[in-house]
């Protein structure tokens, strides 16, 4: 009787502790990439904090395309196909970007505009495309 008790509980734990592992090392495999950057993002509006997502997306590009990976384990993908960048400006109202986060407004190719925040040191990741583009 005891044994089945332990074979019952201990399967599902088993598998909580695989899809653990498996979340863990996705998340880790994609952040080590080169040219994966952590943002946020929301619709285009004031520097005022309002509308940023709750969490911290990790994002690239390929191309003028902002691949923004989300979801527990960053299989999620929303694609931005981007027109042109402004800023960068330095937000101080974004939180858990580090110190001086900053800020880049995105044209998009539909006419939407969508603000980007990232830290301070990933400057060079997010607007690479447009600053390449920009010396041809």
């Amino acid at each position: 009787m005891v044994w089945i008790l332990l074979v019952a509980v201990g399967v599902p734990l088993w598998l909580v502790a695989g899809a653990l592992l498996y979340t863990f090392r996705s998340r880790r495999r994609l952040r080590r990439t080169p040219g994966v950057f952590t943002c946020r993002l929301r619709p285009a509006g004031p520097l005022d904090g309002a509308g940023w997502t709750r969490t911290r997306r990790h994002a690239c590009w390929s191309h003028n395309v902002l691949v923004v990976h989300r979801g527990p384990t960053l299989r999620r993908c929303d694609v931005l196909a981007v027109a042109s960048v402004t800023g960068p400006v330095v937000a101080t109202a974004v939180k858990r970007l580090g110190e001086r986060p900053v800020w880049l407004r995105l044209h998009l190719d539909d006419g939407r505009q969508t603000d980007l925040a990232v830290r301070n040191a990933d400057v060079t990741s997010a607007i690479e495309p447009f600053v390449v583009a920009s010396m041809r």
